[in-house]
């Protein structure tokens, strides 16, 4: 059914009876007012007269944010359907388009350029702010992935989907107490389920292509029409680029559809070994208690590969708990001799250091007056400096599009941090932006704000670049969009809340790297134990070790404190869960030789680490069913199914969906032949089900490291006794 918008309708002259042919796009004119648009033989475009390709309209809106989470006020004016067309094919094989109602018109250009097909728009009318497009949808036996990183669904269809950076929200549930509770507090900070801190204009279809739309303005995904998805793209009159052009890439397998993308949006470095060495601690309080948790972490058999230390430049205190002073640069006082320290533990114990950072700049620091100075800070409309409140405290924002402001603070990064000796750090805080602040290249806030995180990311990424260290130095990032593929090295999933609730806690961190796989970025990873504290919500032990369990097969294991780490269970609160982070950490370290070639794929071929069950079994309708999204291939020979619930619920026992396949399971090597079935084992705190494929080239690797598994288990058994 149609939204009761404004529709306007026109006559105007017949198109002219061409079609386009070329080797990958064909264009096919059915009559006066209907086309399609074929792409290597598949329907993507079916335009008519009261459903066609691409409408135009405007809209009055606006922004209020606070704390990074924004909220968008938005009238529709009107939306009118552009049904009349003209087509002409050149001799250099591009199909000319003119869409058109009354004196509105579209031109495009549809041409196709390695191995994709390309339909730019080259004008629109002066005075739109709206443009949508219209793609052909199969209905509800067709299945919707991407969308960036989406946290409560993984097939997006029957869904809609706003293209806006932000906080993700606390709760992420209009119906969860805690998300009412934070709304009331602060006007949409307890989120929905399309909140995200790194929304992109991209999706999969189950039909194999990919649709992707080089616009970096606010819009929307809407998957709700039966016969069409419909994308929405924001601009107007002073966008530098509005609307942009959509990009189409069709393969026969998710695979393939997966290296064209990557092709196209980049694809990440091959991590460090060195990561492998064991888990990241995060830990603060300064250099003494630092090498105390270390040691007590080595003492209890915990291997260690590093240890984050955000507090690195010293903090202060808000009543949403412990921050940071956001002057990057190295506070003595908080970390005596730490300038020794970091050089000595790498050296003698091969353990790495890693810090925190962000382009924002607190008032009372130094670095901020030397920005101000030199002009490197994002301007308001009176031409001062623009500031920004993040809880308590205030920064000026350092302008990456200002080529002087970029090259310094990559310079601060290079000496700050890298040549100070960090291994690594937190690049946080991309997805802020304010819609009206003004910048040094003339392009406005608002057409900046999802770009934002891409130029944070390129910063850090030059700045090891030009160290001659991309390989060996991991810096990770929660916020990005298009083109974050080629700059951001690891991401994160954000501030979960620590609980059990599958819209802000453990669970939403699977859905979430599944959909930023699909998205066309293969690596991601989480806070274990989660983040945000509030309400009286604190983190368990149990929740602690759930996260660790899940961990272990990811491409990177990483503790946090937390907002509040006094009120919340850390892995040192007790000898049980310091002996339970060590066990993970082991597992994590065995399966060293067969997750380095999972990620070998993810530099070479793009394809994601942590894979969607359909992308290996796409012949399995279950396979794309929403329920699987809570369970994920490690590769193309690892299942895991996380348990996200708490034991109290599930009695430590889980069930698990088994594609067609034969699986041995790989905690006690178990055979269950054949698949399509769904099987319940045992799943005791300490025990993540997983299974691997019986006719995997890693069989032998795998059935050794079950023998390990089974000794590990037996002795944590013994060991372990809360």
């Amino acid at each position: 059914m149609e939204p009761l918008f404004l529709f306007v309708f026109c006559a105007a002259t017949a198109g002219l009876l061409i079609d386009s042919v070329t080797a990958l796009h064909r264009f096919e004119r059915l009559s006066d007012e209907e086309f399609n648009i074929f792409v290597d033989g598949l329907l993507i475009v079916s335009h008519t007269k009261t459903s066609p390709f691409i409408l135009v309209g405007n809209s009055d809106y606006s922004y209020t944010s606070q704390y990074g989470n924004f909220r968008v006020t938005d009238i529709l004016q009107e939306k009118v359907r552009l049904s009349h067309f003209t087509v002409v094919k050149r001799a250099s094989g591009v199909t000319s388009l003119t869409l058109s109602s009354c004196d509105l018109q579209v031109t495009l250009e549809i041409f196709d350029r390695d191995g994709l097909t390309y339909i730019d728009v080259t004008s629109v009318p002066k005075d739109i702010n709206r443009l949508w497009f219209r793609l052909t949808s199969t209905g509800s036996d067709e299945h919707v992935y991407g969308g960036g990183e989406q946290f409560s669904y993984l097939d997006l269809n029957g869904r809609h989907f706003p293209l806006w950076l932000g906080e993700q929200g606390v709760g992420r549930n209009t119906s969860y107490w805690v998300t009412q509770t934070a709304d009331q507090d602060v006007p949409a900070s307890g989120g929905d389920y399309y909140s995200t801190y790194w929304a992109q204009p991209t999706f999969v279809s189950s039909r194999k292509y990919f649709a992707h739309f080089t616009s970096t303005w606010n819009g929307q995904l809407d998957f709700r029409n039966e016969l069409f998805h419909e994308i929405e793209i924001w601009g107007g009159p002073d966008a530098k680029v509005f609307p942009g052009s959509l990009i189409i890439g069709r393969a026969d397998t998710f695979p393939d559809i997966s290296t064209k993308l990557t092709g196209l949006l980049g694809r990440q470095p091959l991590l460090p070994e060195w990561l492998h060495n064991g888990v990241i601690l995060g830990v603060q309080g300064g250099t003494e208690m630092m090498l105390d948790y270390l040691e007590q972490a080595q003492k209890e058999g915990i291997k260690v590969a590093g240890i984050w230390i955000q507090d690195w430049v010293g903090r202060i205190r808000t009543t949403f708990g412990r921050r940071l002073f956001w002057n990057w640069e190295w506070d003595p006082k908080q970390y005596p001799n730490l300038d020794k320290e970091i050089i000595r533990l790498k050296e003698e114990e091969d353990i790495r250091l890693f810090a925190y950072i962000s382009a924002n700049l607190n008032i009372e620091g130094n670095m901020f007056v030397e920005a101000k100075i030199g002009g490197y800070l994002v301007k308001d409309t009176s031409g001062d400096s623009y500031l920004v409140d993040y809880g308590e405290f205030v920064c000026g924002i350092v302008d990456l599009t200002n080529p002087d402001a970029f090259v310094w603070y990559k310079g601060k990064i290079r000496t700050n941090l890298i040549d100070f000796g960090f291994d690594g750090w937190m690049a946080d805080f991309g997805e802020y932006l304010p819609p009206d602040a003004v910048f040094f290249n003339g392009v406005s806030g608002e057409e900046l704000h999802n770009q934002w995180p891409v130029l944070w990311a390129r910063a850090n990424r030059e700045a090891i670049e030009d160290a001659g260290r991309l390989g060996d130095i991991v810096f990770w990032m929660r916020a990005g969009f298009s083109g974050s593929q080629n700059f951001t090295v690891m991401a994160w999933a954000g501030d979960q809340l620590v609980d059990f609730s599958t819209a802000d806690g453990l669970a939403s961190v699977i859905p979430a790297t599944l959909s930023l796989g699909m998205s066309g970025y293969g690596l991601n990873h989480f806070d274990i134990g989660g983040y945000t504290s509030l309400y009286g919500v604190t983190r368990t032990e149990e929740l602690l070790i759930r996260y660790a369990d899940i961990a272990a097969f990811t491409p990177m294991m990483r503790t946090h404190e937390g907002n509040r780490p006094s009120e919340n269970w850390q892995y040192y609160s007790s000898v049980y869960s310091m002996k339970m982070l060590g066990r993970a950490t082991e597992i994590y370290i065995l399966l060293k030789n067969y997750t380095r070639g999972v990620l070998e794929e993810v530099t070479t071929l793009g394809y994601p680490a942590q894979r969607p069950l359909f992308y290996h079994y796409e012949d399995d309708p279950r396979s794309y069913d929403d329920s699987m999204k809570y369970q994920y291939l490690l590769g193309k020979d690892l299942l895991v199914a996380p348990v996200y619930l708490s034991s109290s619920e599930t009695n430590d026992r889980w069930s698990v969906y088994l594609p067609p396949d034969d699986w041995v399971y790989l905690w006690d090597g178990t055979d269950y032949s054949g698949g399509g079935e769904v099987v319940t084992v045992n799943a005791p705190v300490g025990v993540t089900p997983a299974f691997y494929r019986k006719l995997s080239t890693h069989a032998q690797f795998f059935r050794d490291l079950t023998g390990e598994l089974m000794t590990t288990l037996a002795t944590a058994n013994m060991m372990c006794t809360p």
